[in-house]
């Protein structure tokens, strides 16, 4: 017998009955009995309590999970240590594991599959934003509620981004099937790690197999390092395009290939889900027929002289003809000038022949007239006297006017911008503010620096440019009140403000939650002010003793309890076949005499007389009853009972009868139709027996 049933942890958490064993721990069934409530509490198994390294990592999963907050994530409740016992206390959920629900239903549906992905990667995006990586995504650790939501659980080997980075040694963390590439190699893995499992997960759900199966852990690692699985469709040919392509993109072995974040593969789970077909070209390979590609032109031959020059290739568009480098290209400029200069020295002074093609009929050359010489002297004489007038007015007329428009940048920095603006001893200079920055150390509206800076001499329509403070960076404070105590505190935090708590007792204000802040909601604060916020207790709590509700009616139980300042929880029926039992309670959820806190509310167990009811066994119906929204339809094929010739159908949904209809048996196999909205677990009875629970997920 295991020695923690019946304890009692810290006076208040009693141990009831192991409802789980993981790697490093336990979990129980535990009661509250400060909050009487039902509690999962996760304790540590002997061997590793006493290796450090365990410890460490038990550790890491509490202040990894008590971060977040999430309708898709477990909640802790409390994180604690007694007799040396190290135990987590979470929200007890309870339901099916989704690797229990995919080996009872197969493969799923496009429909179910695109009802479940996007909860776990709302729930893997949170975590990633708070720096989590839960580095074990598969489907034993996620659980399908009755509702149809679910909630990821086990961040036992969860991982701060801000922790130091860890190898993988032989027994490798995170189960072989579902590791990414990058964690099986021992390398740094981060947020896309998760979305390479969940990637895989999403295959198992689609094909009703794993991508990569093998004899020993190693095998199947080595595949996820090396391989590539079978697309969804070579499987199932009826796996929507879309999906497949998500898939294939979450399974990418390299990291830079897949999403970069949960929130991204959100983005296309909603867009599939309104056309599960979608095609996001995401290069998927697929048969396609073989076409001949058009020959590429052949670049054009470089010239001679540029064949042996330094190549240079644009960066962005390596296709393009290589360019010389610039030092290279004056160099071959020249060289070229050079070589046609000695061709044509050559040229001039190479024998005359009768065999040389080359060279035109020998021609004197004409003399040039004497009156173009003499006009050309003209006009040189003329551009030069002109120039040289130019010059030297230019010159004596600046050293006539130098100072008069000069004048001394004064110093601005230090100095309020609006009274430098407004005074007039800076009226003859032209101020221009250049730009506002923030500034922790200079009081808003001072000028920082300026340009030109102070001292240089300049002209009266020179700009002085001046950057002024803005002083430090304001925040404007949220509202909190009314928010959870911890989201309060990280929000605060991320505005890189000081967190002040201080706790009250309140009536109107739900324990563990804002009363009031300080300063008040929408103040204009700095980095580092503090804000203190005031948390609730919840209310001064009394407590009172459970009174005996057995044999009592309903309303006889009602009263007793609000004698004792209690409530009455849920009136749960149980059908009896003795007339005289007919609304009596036969047990209560907590025993008689029990100390509980004042408005705790007592659940109530009654007998409920039912007389038989004979069916008239009609031929079958089109149609059943339900009371369930009309929003949507899901049809669910029931096989009826072979042994008998009439089949009674019994359809329920959290507690309730919404489908009931006879069947003859001959039918065989008959689809059911159902109305609703949204999803929800449907448990199918024929002739009483509980033949199939399955999500039906109405569209």
């Amino acid at each position: 017998m295991d020695r923690y049933l019946g304890k009692l942890l810290d006076n208040r958490y009693e141990i009831l009955e192991i409802i789980g064993t993981g790697g490093m721990a336990v979990v129980y069934r535990a009661r509250d009995r400060l909050l009487n409530r039902f509690v999962a509490v996760k304790i540590l198994k002997d061997e590793f309590a006493r290796d450090l390294d365990f410890r460490r990592r038990f550790h890491m999963e509490s202040q990894a999970v008590a971060m977040l907050s999430h309708p898709n994530i477990v909640s802790v409740y409390d994180v604690n240590r007694s007799d040396n016992i190290e135990y987590i206390v979470m929200e007890l959920v309870e339901g099916v594991t989704l690797k229990e629900y995919m080996e009872r239903k197969g493969a799923l549906s496009a429909a179910e599959t695109l009802h479940f992905v996007p909860q776990i990667a709302s729930a893997l995006e949170h975590a990633h934003s708070r720096g989590i990586i839960h580095r074990d995504i598969k489907p034993q650790n996620i659980i399908i509620l009755r509702d149809g939501s679910l909630k990821v659980t086990d961040f036992g080997i969860a991982r701060m981004t801000e922790a130091q980075q860890e190898t993988m040694t032989g027994d490798a963390l995170g189960s072989v099937h579902y590791v990414s590439p990058e964690q099986a190699r021992g390398s740094n893995i981060d947020a896309r790690s998760d979305i390479y499992s969940l990637g895989v997960v999403m295959y198992e759900m689609l094909t009703g197999r794993l991508p990569f199966e093998g004899d020993t852990p190693v095998a199947v690692v080595l595949q996820h390092i090396n391989s590539i699985p079978l697309l969804p469709s070579e499987i199932r040919p009826d796996v929507p395009t879309g999906l497949e392509e998500i898939t294939m993109k979450a399974m990418s072995p390299a990291p830079e290939n897949r999403y970069a974040s949960a929130a991204e593969m959100l983005i296309d789970l909603d867009l599939c889900k309104n056309d599960p077909n979608i095609v996001f070209d995401y290069g998927v390979v697929k048969s396609v027929p073989h076409v001949a590609a058009e020959p590429e032109p052949e670049p054009e031959p470089l010239p001679e002289e540029e064949e042996d020059a330094t190549m240079l290739f644009d960066p962005v568009q390596e296709d393009r003809a290589p360019v010389k480098h610039r030092a290279q290209q004056v160099e071959s400029r020249s060289s070229s000038r050079t070589r046609t200069r000695q061709d044509n020295r050559r040229k001039a002074y190479r024998d005359y022949s009768d065999f040389d093609d080359d060279y035109d009929d020998f021609r004197p050359r004409a003399r040039t007239p004497v009156f173009v010489f003499l006009i050309t002297g003209i006009l040189t004489a003329a551009i030069f006297f002109g120039g040289a007038a130019f010059i030297i007015s230019t010159i004596f007329g600046a050293e006539n006017t130098a100072g008069i428009d000069d004048i001394t940048a004064p110093n601005l920095v230090g100095k309020n911008y609006s009274e430098v603006l407004s005074s007039i001893q800076y009226a003859e200079y032209n101020i221009v503010e250049d730009e506002s920055v923030y500034s922790d150390s200079i009081e808003e509206g001072v000028i920082i620096s300026q340009e030109p800076p102070a001292g240089r001499t300049i002209k009266a329509t020179t700009e002085i440019y001046v950057t002024v403070s803005l002083g430090p960076r304001k925040i404007t404070l949220v509202d909190l009140v009314g928010v959870e105590a911890r989201a309060a505190r990280l929000r605060l935090e991320s505005m890189k403000l000081l967190v002040s708590m201080e706790y009250e007792v309140s009536d109107t204000v739900a324990e563990g939650y804002v009363i009031s802040m300080d300063p008040a909601p929408y103040s204009e604060l700095v980095e580092d002010d503090i804000v203190t916020l005031v948390i609730s207790l919840g209310p001064e709590e009394r407590f009172t003793r459970v009174p005996d509700l057995y044999d009592m009616t309903e309303s006889e139980a009602e009263r007793a309890l609000e004698i004792k300042n209690l409530v009455l929880g849920s009136v749960i029926p149980k059908e009896t076949d003795v007339p005289e039992d007919d609304g009596r309670i036969y047990d209560q959820s907590i025993a008689p005499d029990t100390e509980v806190a004042e408005k705790t509310a007592v659940d109530i167990y009654v007998y409920e007389y039912v007389e038989p009811d004979v069916p008239d066994y009609p031929d079958g119906g089109e149609s059943g009853s339900g009371n369930l929204p009309a929003s949507g339809t899901a049809v669910i094929w029931v096989p009826l009972d072979e042994t008998d010739t009439y089949s009674i159908v019994v359809i329920m949904s959290m507690g309730e009868v919404i489908f009931e209809q006879t069947y003859l048996s001959e039918y065989g196999t008959v689809p059911v139709t159902l109305e609703g909205s949204g999803s929800a677990m449907v448990s199918v009875y024929v002739n009483g027996t509980l033949v199939d629970e399955q999500i039906a997920v109405y569209d």
